[in-house]
């Protein structure tokens, strides 16, 4: 496997030496920091609102919406060196009581109180999507937002691919009783972003 390969295996799950390169291409690359603020903005958390980001990584995005006035955050990773990046990131606000990172799935999340908003970046391609959509589904206020950001990195990935993910997410969270489900674009090189958008219904769809 080549040293760039090998790199490239790590976003997945960074670990080690190469984990931490991973780790600082995530926190300083212009195309990801733009993906990170673009996805908070469209998810526009405000005073007092609680936030769940799962694959929180080095912590870039929940900087972003901890610098939002009242907002309170759960940040949950699977890999303990990201853990500790988005720790150090974000310092004060775990001092302050106002961020509390967990090492694992969004299965790990908490569930003692339910989140206002929740959010994913580049996450989606990795995990069961609709085991995820029915847990992001318990774990949100009726009413709640979720907001799911990828970017198809594989070879070759095209445009038509990140719209096909985004009409697989749209049926998925209709299915699940989201309401509202709408698709923004964000034109990043080589292939664009997309963000599917949605609430989380007040009451279950009948079946």
């Amino acid at each position: 496997m080549s040293l760039r390969a090998a790199i490239v295996s790590q976003f997945v799950r960074p670990r080690g030496l190469l984990g931490r390169i991973a780790g600082w291409i995530l926190a300083t690359r212009g195309s990801n920091l733009r993906r990170n603020r673009w996805t908070v903005d469209l998810l526009a958390p405000s005073d007092g609102e609680r936030v769940l980001e799962v694959g929180c990584g080095p912590g870039v995005a929940l900087e972003l919406c901890l610098a939002r006035e009242g907002v309170r955050a759960v940040g949950v990773d699977h890999s303990a060196l990201m853990i500790k990046h988005a720790a150090r990131r974000n310092a004060r606000a775990v001092k302050d009581g106002r961020l509390v990172l967990v090492e694992g799935t969004i299965d790990a999340s908490p569930a003692d109180a339910l989140f206002d908003r929740m959010f994913s970046i580049n996450v989606i391609q990795f995990v069961d999507r609709p085991s995820f959509v029915a847990q992001a589904k318990v774990l949100l206020k009726p009413g709640g937002v979720m907001a799911t950001t990828c970017q198809p990195r594989h070879a070759k990935a095209t445009r038509a691919d990140a719209l096909k993910l985004a009409a697989e997410l749209t049926d998925l969270m209709t299915a699940a009783g989201f309401t509202g489900v709408r698709v923004e674009e964000l034109d990043l090189e080589p292939v664009p972003a997309v963000c599917v958008i949605g609430k989380r219904g007040m009451v279950s769809p009948t079946l």
